[in-house]
């Protein structure tokens, strides 16, 4: 569906706990998520910490579609913001 998407000029960042699925179906922009299910968060954490986790990876998300690519590309919230691009896939 993202590729639609992305064909009509809509850009478009996948929140992913799996990049190899959305990687292997050719989605251009992934963001890497915590675990499937809890994409954005982690219960286990206090709710400061798990705030500041997904205000982390929805800004990663808001990075990616500012971020022009051509290829399936990996973000990684955890990184810092100037590697946050972490991988090309092939």
């Amino acid at each position: 569906m993202t590729k639609e998407l992305e064909r009509e000029g809509i850009v478009v960042a996948i929140i992913s706990a799996l990049p190899a699925v959305p990687l292997s179906l050719g989605a251009h922009r992934i963001v890497r998520g915590v675990r499937v299910e809890h994409l954005c968060g982690d219960p286990n954490l206090s709710r400061d910490r798990d705030r500041e986790l997904m205000y982390s990876i929805v800004e990663t998300a808001l990075e990616a579609i500012q971020t022009p690519v051509t290829k399936p590309t990996v973000f990684d919230p955890s990184s810092d913001r100037s590697s946050r691009e972490v991988a090309h896939a092939a």
